[in-house]
């Protein structure tokens, strides 16, 4: 079985890689916006309750629920933060790296392909794959803020990697498509046909 890297030698497919790349890309460097938000509403709720967080990345910052950072949360309580969340941005922060997975699965489908025997057997085997591997995301990410964390930046790295791979697809490939004049059929009349009959006989 062989792995074979690139898209058809059309204008729709090479193309439509390369924005299907930008779009996953724009959703993971929201997403990290998102997270940046989340870890900074975080960090301000604990020095304002007088714990000393270890410094590091507002992206990975997962010692309290999200759902305390909300906005309705805070209003109701005596410490609360001016660094808060409101719904909608939570719950986007969740979504979108599932909406993020489900592209990127598109994106790789495009990218790459298989050949070989088994070609189908594998191929069933990665969608099955895929799809526990988006439920177990769906359960993780609602379960805990840590494993939100990890899910959103792991997906932008390898959104990144997708998007470079679609951009190196479209740049090696845009000159190797074939253009609608290379197709083109031209008629051969009955005397140009002849002609050139003659003048093989003559040749000989």
């Amino acid at each position: 079985m062989k792995i074979h890297y690139g898209t058809i030698l059309t204008t729709y497919y090479v193309f439509g890689a390369m924005l299907l790349g930008c779009v996953v890309f724009a959703i993971g460097c929201f997403n990290m916006y998102l997270q940046r938000l989340l870890g900074e509403s975080e960090e301000s709720i604990l020095h304002s309750r007088g714990l000393n967080v270890t410094r590091g990345s507002e992206i990975l910052y997962c010692f309290l629920p999200y759902d305390d950072c909300l906005c309705s949360v805070l209003s109701n309580k005596s410490n609360a933060s001016e660094n808060c969340i409101t719904y909608d941005q939570l719950v986007g922060s969740r979504i979108l790296p599932l909406v993020s997975f489900f592209l990127q699965i598109f994106l790789v489908r495009e990218l790459f392909s298989l050949s070989g025997d088994h070609r189908i057997v594998a191929i069933f085997v990665l969608w099955i794959a895929s799809i526990l591997t988006f439920l177990g995301m769906i359960i993780s990410i609602f379960w805990s803020s840590c494993y939100q964390a990890h899910i959103s930046f792991t997906l932008f790295v390898t959104g990144e990697v997708w998007c470079g791979l679609s951009f190196h697809n479209m740049l090696y490939n845009a000159e190797r498509i074939p253009s609608s004049r290379d197709n083109k059929i031209v008629p051969v009349y009955g005397s140009k046909r002849n002609d050139k009959v003659s003048r093989a006989w003559q040749e000989l």
